[in-house]
């Protein structure tokens, strides 16, 4: 009996050779495979889970409660420091994209050198339940102005933040014209430090630090909690939210509301920052417990590094932002379909000292954000997306380092746009990782070309990439050009950053 064929050969034979793979396999741009793409996406998720996993290790905890009870003797020295506040805790620091400060001076820290990991922390000074007159938006942009009664439920709100006030703002909601703020009060200036050999800051910071006068520069001087008993009001992080009884709202006042003066969020900064630095001062060293090494204030932001005891031993960055936190929801912000209803607990967004930089006119101006909607949005996009997402911003992390480009958050943003536009399905399979990595950095590219990215939450608003953003386009697309390269540079980083380090060793100094 005649066999059956195949072709020419036996059915009983070799199987038919397989189809090519698709083009889809070689990204056009730089003839890298995207199996290779993938596998070290899934390779740097894996470095880096040391700092990102569900459960942090325990210098990751003890270096949190260090920043919570530090905070706890800040309100012990200034009564303004609400007791008892929700503190929002943010993985990754702002220089990665965790919140939206627009392009702001943020110092020239970078990691691997700097720190091992960093983190935002966002803490609320004020408190408003979002329906009476003391928030009067900016017409067409992402601001506001916080306008203070004189008084609140028989405290003289006003006198109390004296020092933080701006001028009232002429014009109704109608006429509404950014206020000139007050010029933001000096702390002493202890010194602008130098945290490695070969990086100087361009912006003009203040900075807190005591060294011994044999210290080199290069090194960071240390400095300790104390082990002093205080109250412990500031509760100690669950997952990413620290939950503690919320601040008071404001009520609504009777006086008329054009006659206040504006709560100056740069004013506000700056006292923020004189307050940790005043207690900051007072530590002393605690064996077996994290050092305080470091503290400056760039724009609204007062950024610290801690040292842990270890072993491993490492530097640990946090970004700490005084906020206002307001209760519902704008009326022009927009929902989202692909992820469903969040939580009731996320209706709520907050007021940080954004507006790229604490010099400018618009100053006295408070910059949305919605830090807490983007947590709960995050816990709704797939996990392939997530590894190509923050493999894309390890790549760009070297990049923007010491710049005032706002590009860290603008990839984030892509990566709520993403989930929009392209089916749940196809972003959920894990070989799909290498292609979401630069399909976000192509249309970063895009967006830097532009110059600016519509806001995913308010509608009709733009997100600015920066001054810087032509320079960084150049670099982004020398760096699209060997991808692999790249991620296989930043898989060493994150080793490293595992073992530990930081600045262990500069300067011949130890930690």
């Amino acid at each position: 009996m005649a066999s059956a064929v195949w072709g020419s050969a036996p059915w009983w034979g070799p199987p038919p050779p397989a189809p090519a793979r698709p083009l889809t396999d070689i990204d056009f741009c730089s003839g890298a495979q995207l199996q290779e793409l993938t596998q070290l996406i899934q390779e740097l998720g894996v470095q880096e889970s040391w700092s990102e996993g569900p459960k942090p290790g325990p210098d990751l905890l003890q270096a949190k409660d260090f920043v919570f009870s530090l905070l706890g003797l800040v309100h012990r020295r200034d009564l303004r420091f609400p007791p008892q506040a929700e503190l929002l805790l943010l993985r990754g620091g702002i220089r990665e994209g965790s919140l939206d400060l627009g392009p702001a001076p943020l110092g020239p820290y970078a990691r691997g050198p700097h720190y091992d990991a960093s983190f935002t922390l966002l803490v609320p000074v004020l408190s408003l339940d979002g329906t009476g007159q003391e928030l009067q938006p900016d017409v067409g942009s992402c601001y506001a102005w916080l306008f203070l009664p004189e008084q609140v439920r028989g405290t003289s709100v006003r006198e109390a933040w004296q020092d933080c006030l701006g001028p009232p703002v002429p014009g109704g909601r109608d006429s509404i014209h950014p206020a000139q703020s007050k010029e933001t009060p000096k702390d002493p200036q202890i010194s602008v430090d130098q945290l490695h050999g070969d990086v100087t800051e361009a912006e003009a910071h203040e900075s807190l630090e005591k060294s011994p006068s044999n210290v080199s520069v290069p090194e960071l001087p240390q400095q300790d909690v104390t082990g002093v008993d205080f109250p412990s009001p500031l509760k100690k992080t669950n997952g990413d939210v620290t939950k503690a009884a919320d601040v008071s709202p404001v009520p609504q006042p009777s006086e008329a509301r054009e006659a206040w003066p504006t709560l100056c969020p740069a004013q506000v900064a700056a006292w923020f920052f004189a307050s940790l630095a005043a207690v900051a001062e007072s530590l002393f060293p605690v064996p077996g417990a994290p050092r305080l090494v470091h503290a400056a204030r760039h724009a609204g932001v007062t950024t610290i590094l801690l040292a842990t005891p270890g072993p491993p031993r490492r530097l640990l960055l946090f970004d700490l932002i005084p906020v206002v936190s307001v209760a519902g929801w704008p009326q022009e912000a927009r929902s989202h379909s692909w992820a469903g209803p969040l939580a009731s607990e996320s209706s709520s967004f907050y007021l940080v000292p954004g507006g790229g930089g604490t010099e400018r006119p618009g100053a006295s101006r408070w910059q949305l954000c919605f830090a807490r909607q983007e947590l709960a949005l995050k816990t709704r996009i797939p996990v392939p997306l997530l590894q190509a997402h923050a493999a894309a911003q390890a790549l760009l992390r070297p990049l923007v380092t010491g710049t005032r480009v706002a590009a860290p958050y603008l990839l984030r943003t892509l990566l709520y746009w993403a989930c929009e536009r392209l089916p749940a399905l196809y972003l959920a399979r894990p070989e799909n990782a290498g292609a979401c990595c630069l399909g976000l950095l192509d249309e970063l590219g895009r967006v830097l070309e532009a110059g600016t990215l519509p806001h995913y939450f308010l509608s009709g608003q733009k997100l600015g990439a920066g001054d810087g953003a032509a320079s960084l386009l150049r670099a982004l697309a020398l760096l699209r050009r060997d991808p692999a390269r790249a991620l296989r540079a930043a898989v060493e980083e994150a080793k490293a950053a595992r073992k530990g380090g930081g600045l262990a060793g500069v300067g011949g100094g130890a930690h």
